[in-house]
């Protein structure tokens, strides 16, 4: 266990004799699902996982400070199994406990594995003129439906299923008030043993003027500098928002080469309103991307950007269309749909799920994830479309809450 999550050990054995000790919470979930996922390459065949999640949560109070711990052990099952979500994937942490508990050594044809997350170790005082968390922890912000531009923490990407708990990063985060409904947010995330190329802070100032939610962002995130903000605010019977970021990357790092260098920003706007007694909802909303290309002839080029390499853009076109609707037929039955158009190709990704609650504690999810779009070329390996190339998939789950 790293210095950090070390420290946070040491406070909870310390809780118990401070005499304060109040009633501890203990909840959890298990997930079991079952998903198909086909990778549109000639000669593939859909590929069959399931997975079984189960996690644990403690809240533990002691007069003004608050302890929270969750961890989450899954087996996987398939042909292959899942080698883990964190391959390849750098994650703000200083270090971290091995992903994958069986098989110790991965060979890709593997039909079981067993995989674990500490997911949340965080301890948080609230003081009289702030509140101070220490640990790994969810942090996350944006107003944006599809892609939010200013959220580089710990991003979901398009089209991820599963997306109730945000990824625990390791952190110290302070939030104290300066007014009605206005805060300021500073802090830093701590990447692999800290190091400083790998880490991040930001100051966040939230506001609320002429009715209107704002907030204004600077940061810098593995040697990247970003400016940014959102506005949100109701529109008669809607809701508007507006978010954008301006991201210069390598800025604090002085031996890179101007070709690694670049300046990019993107933005988000949309609307979104409920009908009929909110049994029907719907939004719609524009995200522009700076870095990427008006051809997809020119997107095994653009994917090498600094933009992308250091950058954490992932989408290669440069305008989108986002829509999205949920119904409510009749109570604890959600249907939804949503995708993301790229306007340069016309391709898009399609997302059509159900969710059925059976009791307050249990629910069912079913759905189904797909790229409409022109395929990769089965001779050169070329993109003739973004979402083309994007793997399909078809799910469902069960929920069970205790």
């Amino acid at each position: 266990m790293k210095p950090f999550l070390s420290g946070i050990l040491l406070l909870l054995t310390l809780l118990p004799f401070s005499g304060q000790l109040q009633a501890c919470s203990i909840s959890g979930s298990l997930k079991p699902g079952i998903d198909l996922i086909d990778v549109p390459v000639a000669d593939s065949s859909l590929r069959f996982l399931s997975q079984a999640p189960i996690r644990l949560m403690l809240s533990q109070r002691m007069g003004s400070t608050r302890l929270d711990l969750s961890y989450m052990i899954c087996p996987t099952a398939g042909d292959p199994a899942f080698e883990g979500s964190s391959e390849g994937i750098s994650l703000f942490r200083i270090g971290d406990l091995d992903e994958r508990i069986f098989p110790s050594e991965w060979k890709g044809t593997e039909s079981f594995s067993l995989l674990q997350n500490l997911d949340r170790f965080s301890i948080r005082f609230r003081l009289p003129f702030s509140s101070i968390t220490l640990g790994r922890q969810a942090i996350y912000w944006g107003v944006s439906k599809s892609v939010s531009p200013t959220n580089f923490i710990a991003p979901f990407q398009y089209g991820t299923v599963d997306t109730e708990y945000r990824i625990g990063v390791d952190a110290i985060r302070s939030t104290f008030p300066i007014g009605m409904m206005s805060e300021m947010d500073a802090g830093w995330v701590f990447g692999k043993d800290a190091e400083f190329s790998d880490s991040g802070g930001w100051l966040r100032g939230r506001f609320y003027m002429l009715q209107t939610d704002a907030t204004l962002l600077t940061a810098c995130f593995r040697e990247n500098l970003m400016l940014g903000g959102s506005l949100n605010r109701a529109l008669g019977g809607a809701t508007g928002w507006f978010e954008l970021a301006v991201v210069s990357t390598a800025i604090f790092c002085g031996n890179t080469p101007d070709e690694n260098k670049e300046t990019f920003w993107s933005a988000s706007a949309g609307m979104d309103r409920s009908w009929f007694n909110a049994t029907l909802y719907g939004y719609l909303e524009y995200h522009f991307n700076s870095p990427g290309t008006n051809s997809s002839e020119d997107y095994s080029v653009t994917i090498n950007a600094p933009a992308y390499t250091a950058g954490n853009i992932y989408l290669l076109g440069r305008h989108y269309l986002s829509p999205g609707m949920t119904w409510t037929p009749m109570p604890l039955l959600n249907i939804s749909g949503q995708a993301l158009i790229n306007l340069t190709d016309q391709s898009a990704y399609v997302t059509l799920s159900a969710e059925y609650n059976i009791t307050e504690n249990i629910t069912l999810n079913a759905g189904i994830s797909r790229g409409a779009g022109e395929s990769s070329s089965s001779e050169t390996g070329k993109l003739c479309s973004e979402f083309g190339s994007w793997p399909g998939k078809y799910f469902t789950s069960a929920t069970c809450y205790f």
